[in-house]
């Protein structure tokens, strides 16, 4: 597939207004006549589009049943029971030494690559969640924050507005339409994107909103690792109802580029096949 596949089925952004039918959110393919995958449960109905071949769930919950019936602090601790119960021993082991490793060395990844890419100033984390990622920024960057869940984003409320910055809650596409052009210095999105049932129309949003050159980070499972060929149904990415899309580094770097991203960086360690996350840092190309 390449941009002017894409471009064939445009018909305008596709929005997520209610909980319903979508087309493939990266190239607009209606998929209705295609087979749920295996790796559909319940209601809930994956496709992998027979165009792109970009892994999503047909029929996302609605925006406002995220921020209430789904949201994440009232669903996390059941998924992570299930989890524990379905990951193999071998799994477990390594879960458990890249835990005492990452201790060790005091890695914290995404702070890393924040102090690395990010020139000082206003700062979007889209899916801030409690603003965790927040309250590790250095005090050269004022934190702004989106968040769906209303329990979350009044924790994350509380770190940005004793900084200067401020915390939207709801969905992004609204809240990122609160900004005005060349506002943020940079971007976040960690552990969002999988999250996000218009991923396409979000990002061009956030190109907006970026300065000229401006670097957005993404953190997003990798739907191609080696773990989920393996494992298959018990991979750790998997979460219903909220995880929309499955990302491959094949298909992220599509929807980046068909964007107006440009790719600053994405290489083997970034989306390593042993490993469950990928990163890509991008910018704003203007």
């Amino acid at each position: 597939m390449n941009h002017k596949d894409l471009e064939m089925d445009r018909q305008g952004d596709y929005i997520i207004n209610k909980g319903s039918y979508r087309l493939c959110p990266l190239c607009n393919a209606d998929n209705a006549s295609l087979k749920p995958s295996a790796y559909s449960k319940d209601q809930w109905i994956i496709k992998k589009c027979k165009r792109c071949k970009l892994v999503y769930m047909e029929n996302p919950p609605a925006y406002e049943d995220l921020e209430e019936i789904y949201a994440w602090e009232k669903t996390s601790s059941k998924v992570a029971e299930e989890k524990v119960k379905k990951e193999s021993a071998l799994r477990r082991g390594v879960r458990v030494l890249e835990h005492y490793k990452d201790r060790l060395i005091r890695r914290d990844k995404l702070i890393d690559i924040v102090n690395k890419y990010f020139p000082p100033g206003p700062v979007i984390d889209v899916g801030c969640g409690g603003g965790q990622v927040m309250s590790r920024l250095d005090k050269k960057y004022t934190p702004f924050g989106i968040e769906v869940s209303r329990q979350l984003s009044d924790n994350a409320r509380k770190i940005a507005e004793s900084r200067g910055g401020r915390v939207f809650c709801g969905n992004a596409l609204l809240g990122l339409d609160t900004f005005e052009k060349d506002f943020f210095a940079a971007a976040i999105m960690s552990a969002y994107f999988e999250h996000e049932a218009a991923p396409r129309e979000v990002l061009k949003k956030i190109l907006h909103v970026l300065k000229p050159r401006a670097p957005l980070v993404i953190k997003v499972p990798n739907y191609g690792c080696l773990n989920r060929t393996v494992t298959q149904k018990k991979w750790c990415g998997f979460r219903y109802p909220d995880h929309v899309n499955y990302w491959t580094p094949k298909t992220l770097k599509q929807i980046i580029t068909y964007t107006g991203f440009e790719i600053v960086r994405f290489n083997i360690w970034d989306r390593f096949p042993t490993s469950d996350n990928m990163w890509l840092i991008a910018r704003n190309p203007h």
